[in-house]
């Protein structure tokens, strides 16, 4: 979720950085505020472990 779209290509560009060839799905939207004020981005995350 991010506060602003405009942030799309940074926020990409550091997605592909932490997960590389991994390629987890991914969705993204814009959203007019988070629970802080000061937060620009956040990320929820679902992992299934062996």
């Amino acid at each position: 979720m991010l506060t602003d779209i405009a942030d799309f290509d940074a926020v990409g560009a550091v997605h592909g950085e932490i997960f590389g060839d991994i390629r987890p799905v991914t969705a993204v939207v814009e959203v007019g505020a988070l629970a802080a004020d000061d937060l620009l981005v956040e990320v929820e995350a679902d992992a299934i472990l062996p």
